[in-house]
């Protein structure tokens, strides 16, 4: 089984349009880009992470176990992972596509929250990681 257990594609270029059609850059990191995309067989808008292999090394051990708890954890509150997709160059996280932007950037918007508006998010951000800490996983790298 090839690692991660993801199918396996030979080139972006090729492969990954004919799949998907790209849209637009929703982030970066050190060794990612997350981009949206339409599959073009279902119409269906996704969050696409972009993992290069070569910024990876040393790091697989840590992307295994993020995809093994992505593919275990079920909850509403909780990005899905719907497939994985393997390149030569490129390891692709094909991902429920989340709107609404960041909460930390929403609260600083909005300026405040009436408390009934604040206790439900909270509540939804406890619910979560109790959901987490259930399934044995420990989050980390909480940010708001």
């Amino acid at each position: 089984m090839p690692l991660f257990g993801k199918k396996k594609f030979d080139e972006r270029s090729s492969e990954m349009t004919r799949r998907f059609m790209f849209k637009e850059t929703l982030g970066t990191g050190a060794f990612s880009e997350v981009l949206l995309a339409e599959d073009r067989e279902t119409h269906a808008m996704v969050a696409v992470k972009c993992i290069d292999k070569k910024a990876l090394k040393g790091k697989e051990e840590t992307l295994e176990n993020e995809i093994q708890i992505l593919r275990r954890v079920k909850h509403p509150n909780i990005v899905h992972l719907h497939e994985i997709i393997d390149s030569k160059s490129h390891l692709y996280l094909v991902m429920e596509l989340v709107t609404g932007g960041e909460l930390f950037d929403r609260i600083v918007e909005k300026g405040s929250y009436s408390e009934k508006d604040a206790s439900s998010l909270v509540r939804q951000i406890l619910d979560a990681i109790a959901y987490l800490h259930d399934q044995g996983v420990v989050h980390r790298d909480l940010k708001v």
